[in-house]
């Protein structure tokens, strides 16, 4: 038998630490920190979700009735901590859940060979032919509607925030980006949803992947909604591969792409105008070819820069596979845009992060958006009182 000693908090066992008393059965805290009670902590991440650091200590002093209490900087540690450990055990849930479903990672994605999702389900061929029919559409695929009970709904976003400059080095190439990135997806299976943060695409489909088996939904079809960035397409495919995945381009994204090129391609907002209205209307009804003749057809002494309509031309041609009929599905009531992902957005980052004057870590960034999705997921008080999270969609409020 090894002898057990102890120095300071810390216990030894033949020459190992064991366990720290200071961290192992209490909270980690700053120097000088008082421990938090679960009620305080429960208060506190519910008010950093909307409120600055400074406004939230206020508030929770004046709720205290203590005239010095938490400081904004301790305030902002203990939500970093917090967020950083709920994020922390989402990722080990996930990879639980992994493992239990026979997925194994070879160094770049998971696989399991045992893996077969259902077959997609669409809609009914007689509803389909009747929209066709009410909107004057000669050619469909059916298999392309799918059936919205049999469905996952992911809207998937990369949002940006201004970044903390911690060096200023001389050699601009050793400079820092500017923007700390944040990717939100939205899940959505028929009236629950869920929501998914991470810090790059990969980690978040990682996330999402173990999501749907939590919930046993990943032998179901999964559609994504995302703008055209090249980086998400390839991800999407390269991290789901054993699924039944789909992307459709965002019908926003795919009109702001069109006005900003066009903007910097066409002579003047008129001219630009006069061409959207004969253009987006392909676009709606999924004909990207006559798009395209549109744009090759431009009358020369209308363009001011002929780039921008290559550049044009080109983004249509690589996102031709995921731009769909979109009047056909609205007229079958499926989706055809992310605007829940941009809600996402909203909630975890952009209306705590994004006002003037603020930057960001990349630790106190996703810190803090990991914790407004655990609020909006009804997560915090199981994760305050029990340290853990249920990991379910859940109806939407």
């Amino acid at each position: 038998m090894g002898e057990i000693t102890t120095f300071s908090h810390t216990v030894i066992y033949q020459g190992r630490p064991v366990y720290n008393s200071a961290t192992s059965f209490l909270e980690d805290t700053a120097s000088r920190e008082c421990f938090k009670s679960n009620n305080f902590k429960e208060l506190a991440l519910d008010f950093a979700t909307t409120d600055s650091n400074r406004v939230s200590s206020k508030r929770l002093n004046r709720i205290r009735h203590e005239s010095k209490g938490i400081s904004p900087t301790t305030f902002r540690n203990l939500i970093e901590r917090e967020g950083e450990s709920i994020q922390k055990h989402i990722e080990r849930k996930c990879d639980e859940e992994l493992s239990d479903g026979g997925f194994v990672y070879n160094g770049e994605v998971y696989e399991n060979g045992d893996f077969a999702p259902n077959p997609s389900r669409h809609i009914e061929q007689a509803v389909i032919e009747d929209a066709t029919i009410r909107l004057n559409i000669d050619a469909y695929n059916a298999t392309d509607y799918e059936c919205p009970t049999d469905t996952v709904n992911v809207s998937l976003d990369d949002v940006g925030v201004k970044r903390q400059t911690e060096m200023r080095p001389k050699d601009e190439e050793c400079q820092q980006a500017k923007r700390v990135e944040n990717t939100v997806l939205h899940v959505q299976h028929k009236n629950k949803s869920y929501i998914l943060n991470a810090t790059s695409i990969a980690s978040g489909l990682k996330l999402l992947v173990g999501l749907l088996l939590f919930n046993g939904l990943l032998n179901k079809q999964v559609v994504i909604f995302a703008d055209g960035a090249r980086i998400i397409h390839s991800t999407v495919f390269k991290m789901l591969h054993f699924a039944n995945v789909k992307i459709i381009l965002d019908w926003y994204h795919l009109q702001k792409k069109c006005k900003e090129q066009l903007s910097m391609a066409l002579k003047g907002s008129k001219i630009r105008n006069e061409f959207l209205e004969d253009l987006m209307p392909c676009l709606w009804f999924g004909n990207v070819n006559r798009a395209i003749r549109l744009l090759q057809n431009i009358e020369p002494n209308k363009i001011k820069n002929q780039e921008y309509i290559r550049i044009l031309i080109d983004y249509f041609i690589r996102t031709n596979d995921y731009i769909p009929c979109y009047a056909l599905r609205k007229e079958l009531g499926l989706r055809n845009s992310s605007n829940l992902g941009e809600k996402a957005n909203d909630i975890v980052v952009s209306n705590r992060q994004k006002h003037n004057g603020m930057s960001w870590s990349n630790n106190g960034s996703a810190s803090f958006a990991t914790v407004a999705s655990a609020s909006w997921n009804h997560e915090i008080e199981q994760w305050i009182h029990h340290r853990d999270v249920s990991f379910q969609l859940r109806h939407a409020a």
